[in-house]
C-alpha cells in the first residue's frame, strides 16, 4: 500500500514539475474523455469492465502466497 501511495505521489510530484509532460497528459486525457463521449454509452459500460477486471486481477496477484 505504502508502494502505490508513494508512485502516486512521486508521479504528481514530477507532472507538477514537468510543465511539457503536464500539457501531453491532459491532452491525452481529454483526448480520451472525447472519444468516450463520441461512444457513450457503450463505451462507459467498457470502461467499468476494464476497472473491474484490471480491479481483480491486481488483487488477486497481491493475494497469492509466495
Amino acid at each position: 500500500m505504502a508502494r502505490a501511495i508513494s508512485l502516486f505521489g512521486l508521479t504528481a510530484l514530477f507532472l507538477i514539475v514537468s510543465e511539457p509532460l503536464r500539457k501531453d497528459v491532459l491532452g491525452l486525457i481529454a483526448m480520451g474523455v472525447s472519444a468516450m463521449q463520441a461512444y457513450a454509452p457503450v463505451s462507459y459500460i467498457v470502461g467499468v469492465i476494464l476497472v473491474f477486471v484490471s480491479m481483480v486481477v491486481a488483487f488477486n496477484r497481491g493475494s497469492r502466497a509466495r
